[in-house]
């Protein structure tokens, strides 16, 4: 009975652990299903078809694939998920984009931002879904509308006594950016008076700043909160905002009119509602646990079910012997009887 015992109380415990690890990877395993908004759209809206000219129909004819940059690292703007399937908000858009006007996307998943922008220079990605305008990019894409627009975050050692700070109070301070993000252009054209350094993504940013290579950082925040929380990284904290006036849009190479025309025709036809129901769902939704808290959590079951394994192997055996103790102790009695 005691076996079985502990063995039913193990169980109880490896299964709570299992279901605390399922809610940190899918939490939303246990929320009631919720009807795709992208899904209902692509249900709703009739394809494009009668409204893009027969050029840019003609043009997409003869370009069945059309490849698009992203950013691997660009939760919940964009990012790949766990199937490597491209996913976020700018993923929803390609979708709808596609459903509309019957283009076929690849995507291209590069190891940093600043690889896609090269490529796109070398002709070898034809737009981007999630992108800022900069004069620097200008010179090579063509932008539409922008669909959401985030500020900016500025970010600090947490055991620096400063509370608040503004743009100008980082003259003459080392500022982290990530190389070619819209920040690192922002800054460069409008603030010489900083001393900025790159990084290759903003957990390296982070990290620049917590060993002092750095005194401040500078992305958007839904990026740095978001790899505070998978990285683990909560040395740091918040001291101001940057406004920017370009948010995120749809880039198209300079040399693709006709695609630069037809998607802004299916942009047209997205109205500023279900623009906002789109960001909406990606900007207030829990993200399942990132690669390196998936590590520490399978390190955590494991542990746990070795030490509870070990735990009840030295309990039988404690058992055991306290057995065969009390039994040599009623033999010794007998025989003394």
């Amino acid at each position: 009975m005691r076996l079985l015992a502990t063995f039913i109380l193990g169980l109880v415990i490896i299964c709570g652990e299992v279901y605390l690890g399922i809610q940190t990877f899918y939490p939303e395993a246990h929320t009631t299903a919720q009807v795709d908004i992208v899904d209902e759209l692509i249900k709703e809206k009739k394809t494009l078809v009668d409204q893009i000219p027969q050029a840019e129909l003609a043009w997409i004819a003869n370009n069945p694939i059309v490849v698009l940059g992203a950013d691997p690292s660009f939760y919940p703007l964009e990012t790949f998920d766990e199937r490597g399937q491209y996913t976020g908000l700018g993923g929803d858009y390609m979708r709808l984009l596609s459903h509309l006007t019957g283009i076929n996307f690849q995507v291209l998943r590069q190891g940093d931002w600043a690889t896609s922008e090269e490529l796109a220079q070398q002709s070898k990605v034809d737009m981007f879904m999630a992108i800022g305008e900069t004069e620097r990019r200008k010179q090579f894409m063509n932008f539409t509308e922008h669909y959401i627009n985030l500020p900016g975050m500025i970010m600090i050692r947490r055991d620096n006594n400063v509370d608040q700070m503004a743009i100008p109070d980082l003259y003459g301070k080392r500022v982290v950016v990530v190389q070619n993000y819209f920040w690192h252009d922002y800054i460069l054209d409008n603030y010489p008076k900083i001393d900025l350094l790159e990084a290759k993504n903003t957990s390296e940013a982070l990290q620049m700043v917590t060993d002092g290579t750095a005194d401040a950082v500078i992305d958007y925040g839904f990026n740095l909160l978001e790899k505070m929380q998978v990285a683990g990284i909560f040395q740091v904290k918040t001291v101001g905002t940057v406004q920017s006036e370009n948010g995120h849009a749809i880039a198209v190479r300079k040399d693709l009119p006709e695609l630069y025309n037809i998607v802004n025709v299916a942009l047209a036809s997205i109205s500023k509602d279900e623009r906002k129901s789109l960001a909406d769902k990606w900007l207030y939704r829990e993200k399942p646990a990132g690669l390196e808290r998936r590590a520490q959590w399978y390190f955590f079951f494991f542990t746990q079910a070795m030490l509870l394994c070990l735990g009840i192997l030295t309990w039988n055996k404690s058992c055991a012997k306290k057995a065969v103790k009390a039994k040599l102790q009623s033999i010794k009695k007998k025989e003394l009887a």
